[in-house]
C-alpha cells in the first residue's frame, strides 16, 4: 500500500496531490497570475503531508510532472522532486504534464482531445488523445508546434466526423486560427484546464508496482525546446 506525493509545476498553475493506496488523501491547486513556484511549493507540500497526516518518512515515493512547460517552473518542481526522493531514499516517478491536463475533462466517447500547453509567442507544446469506453487513449505523441491555420489540417481531415476538444491555456490563441475553418461548430475550447494531479491515483500506483521509476541523479526534466514550422500544403 503505497503513500506517495505528487505535484506539477509545468505551468503557472501549481498542484499537489498525496494519495495512500491510489486514494487521494489530499491535495492543493491553484493558478497564479504569476509563476510562484519557487514561494510556493514547499509551503504547499507541507501543508498537503499535515492535511493528509503523514509524515516525509512514510511516504514511499514521489512523483512530478516532467514537462513539457515553463522551463523555470520544471526545474523547480524536478529539483523539489530529485531533492526528496534522494533525501528520503525513495523511488522517483515521472508523468507528462500534457497528460495531467485532461485528467478531468469530460467528453462523449470518439471525442479528440488535444491537450496545449502555452510555450509564448505563437509557441505551443500539444498532444492528442482519443476518448474512447471512458478512457484516452494517445493518438500522437507530445510534439511542439507553431501556431498557424495550417498547423492541425492533417489532423482535422483525418478525423473529420469527431468532435475535437482543444484543451489547455493555449487553447484561446489556437481558437483564432480555427474560427474560419468549416467545421468550427465542431469544436470546444477548454483554456482554464492546467495540469491536475488529483485525478491520478491508480496511474501513479500502477506505475509504483511495476516500478517505473526514474534515476534520481540524472532525470532532467521534458524540456522538448525546438520548436517545427510546418509547411503549408500544396
Amino acid at each position: 500500500m503505497a503513500c506517495i506525493i505528487v505535484f506539477d509545476t509545468s505551468t503557472k498553475a501549481c498542484s499537489v496531490s498525496l494519495y495512500r493506496n491510489s486514494e487521494l488523501l489530499a491535495s492543493w491547486q491553484q493558478a497564479a497570475k504569476d509563476y510562484t513556484h519557487a514561494e510556493e511549493l514547499h509551503i504547499r507540500i507541507s501543508e498537503v503531508m499535515q492535511k493528509g497526516q503523514v509524515e516525509f518518512s512514510q511516504l514511499d515515493a514521489v512523483a512530478v510532472g516532467k514537462g513539457p512547460g515553463s522551463f523555470t517552473g520544471l526545474r523547480i518542481g524536478v529539483s523539489s522532486a530529485k531533492g526528496l526522493a534522494y533525501g528520503l531514499d525513495i523511488p522517483l516517478i515521472s508523468i507528462e504534464s500534457l497528460d495531467l491536463m485532461i485528467t478531468d475533462v469530460e467528453v462523449p466517447d470518439s471525442t479528440v482531445v488535444i491537450s496545449m500547453i502555452d510555450a509564448r509567442r505563437l509557441e505551443a507544446y500539444a498532444k492528442v488523445f482519443i476518448r474512447e469506453n471512458d478512457a484516452f487513449s494517445e493518438l500522437e505523441p507530445t510534439t511542439n508546434i507553431i501556431l498557424n491555420t495550417e498547423v492541425f489540417t492533417d489532423l482535422l481531415d483525418r478525423y473529420e466526423n469527431h468532435s475535437i476538444c482543444f484543451v489547455g491555456d493555449a487553447a484561446l490563441k489556437t481558437r483564432e486560427f480555427l474560427t474560419s475553418h468549416e467545421r468550427f461548430n465542431r469544436f470546444s475550447f477548454l483554456p482554464d484546464n492546467y495540469p491536475d494531479t488529483r485525478y491520478i491515483g491508480d496511474k501513479i500506483e500502477a506505475s509504483f508496482k511495476q516500478k517505473r521509476f526514474e534515476n534520481t541523479i540524472t532525470f532532467e526534466p521534458f524540456y522538448l525546446k525546438d520548436f517545427r514550422i510546418t509547411p503549408k500544403r500544396g
